[in-house]
């Protein structure tokens, strides 16, 4: 193929732009204490309660009284012991796990998403420069590496709903929520993500969604047709 080949530079546009979305949605999401929220009565004062919010690195949380008065929002950094905010849990132990496992798989699925984004812009500059002889093998390690965050993207929100499950178990919570950076990183980092790996996987030379396209359209008994 040529340097001027419509269809290839149109999928390596639709390859840089999905992942430059996939990235910004994971990134963002990820650094925001805001996944999972709950608000319970605090067992030394029953007129105030207690607000906190989790995220993959960060959590925070803030004293409210019933007057509407609350204090200034405390961050902490991601802590295993966390969890231990909810005392009266049915299963504290498990909440724990649960707690520790979507936060500790975000992170990893932040890790993949960059990794993935820096090769599909080096592949792109690989093919800029070459003429599309160089790049192609790291589109197909990014699309590896974006369809490993897809699957993992799907058990951090399974484990985050359970999380929320069990901490409105717990006989001094009132009240339990999914934030803004929940759903952000539901939509980007499985939806989003899904597209992303599909264009990086049909983008790479050896594609493997190519390959069923030619199948079910019949391309190479076409091209023996015409010889």
């Amino acid at each position: 193929m040529g340097c001027c080949d419509l269809k290839r530079g149109t999928g390596k546009c639709l390859v840089f732009f999905f992942t430059i979305a996939f990235n910004i949605g994971v990134i963002v999401s990820c650094s925001a204490p805001s996944w999972i929220s709950f608000t319970a009565t605090t067992s030394d004062d029953a007129s105030s309660s207690l607000e906190v919010y989790y995220g993959p690195f960060y959590s925070q949380s803030r004293t409210c009284a019933d007057d509407g008065q609350c204090s200034e929002w405390i961050l902490n950094s991601i802590d295993l012991s966390d969890c231990e905010s909810i005392e009266d849990s049915d299963d504290l132990a498990t909440l724990c796990t649960r707690l520790n496992t979507w936060r500790s798989l975000a992170i990893v699925c932040l890790i993949l998403v960059v990794l993935g984004g820096g090769l599909v812009f080096m592949g792109s500059c690989c093919q800029a420069a070459t003429c599309g002889c160089c790049g192609n093998s790291l589109d197909c390690i990014a699309n590896v590496l974006f369809w490993t965050e897809v699957v993992l993207s799907v058990v951090v929100w399974s484990f985050a709903i359970s999380s929320v499950n069990l901490i409105a178990t717990g006989e001094s919570v009132v009240q339990t929520g999914y934030e803004w950076a929940f759903w952000v990183f539901l939509v980007f980092g499985s939806i989003v993500g899904g597209i992303a790996a599909a264009m990086a996987d049909w983008a790479a030379e050896d594609s493997f969604l190519r390959g069923i396209w030619r199948l079910l359209t019949c391309h190479s008994c076409r091209k023996r047709d015409e010889d």
